[in-house]
């Protein structure tokens, strides 16, 4: 399980215990939920990273889970969702689990800012898109343009493996968003073979932390337990 550009495993930890522990008839899975290099120190750090290191993080954690468990899943929220779905394209997984991917924008910004990235100023931080009152995402408060460049050439190469994902994908996003636009959703929907959508309808971007996280997990531990069950 991913978590997203700028943010920490912080942002998803409800969604990760609401999995890893037992609850009821809900037995618990194994998640691995790493912290992306260049995440959760400075932004500075981010700006020198690219994003084959933060998918390698990914891939990584695949393998290990792959060698200890027989059905593996793969989650992500935000740019995290990319890092998934670029992973279940190239590796057999069961099933994929988003929460806002962020696969690409109708930004007509993001193209020329990513060419010039290198003379740009750090931009404002997009972190804490949240509806909850009181309720922070540990994140940064701004990033370079550079990692917003090489997040964009993610998404490039994401977009030309959607359709080569043969796994059902369980996309949750939320009807309000103030940082992911539709645009993600249209370019899932239209090359991945088989998505099931759920709306998330009281939270904003980072919906992991909002009032839909109990649903998140609901709706999770059901796609996976079909998922599992139907093998």
């Amino acid at each position: 399980m991913s978590h997203g550009f700028t943010g920490t495993v912080a942002s998803i930890r409800p969604w990760v215990m609401g999995l890893a522990q037992p609850d009821g008839e809900w037995p618990g899975v194994r998640v691995v939920a790493p912290r992306l290099p260049g995440h959760g120190t400075h932004w500075r750090d981010m700006e020198r990273t690219r994003w084959w290191d933060w998918y390698n993080t990914i891939e990584d954690a695949y393998f290990e889970l792959s060698e200890q468990c027989g059905t593996v899943f793969v989650a992500g929220l935000s740019m995290g969702g990319a890092l998934a779905l670029r992973l279940a394209g190239l590796h057999p997984v069961r099933g994929v689990l988003l929460v806002n991917p962020s696969v690409g924008s109708r930004d007509r910004r993001i193209p020329f800012a990513s060419r010039i990235h290198q003379v740009l100023p750090p931009q404002k931080g997009i972190g804490a898109d949240i509806a909850l009152p009181d309720m922070a995402e540990p994140s940064y408060s701004q990033f370079s343009v550079t990692s917003l460049a090489t997040m964009r050439d993610l998404w490039i190469d994401t977009q030309a493996k959607l359709h080569l994902i043969p796994s059902r994908v369980l996309l949750m996003t939320s009807t309000v968003d103030h940082v992911v636009d539709g645009a993600s959703r249209e370019l899932i929907r239209g090359k991945v073979l088989h998505v099931e959508d759920v709306e998330l309808t009281r939270s904003y971007h980072v919906a992991t932390l909002d009032h839909d996280a109990g649903k998140i997990i609901a709706e999770s531990r059901r796609f996976i337990t079909e998922r599992t069950s139907a093998h």
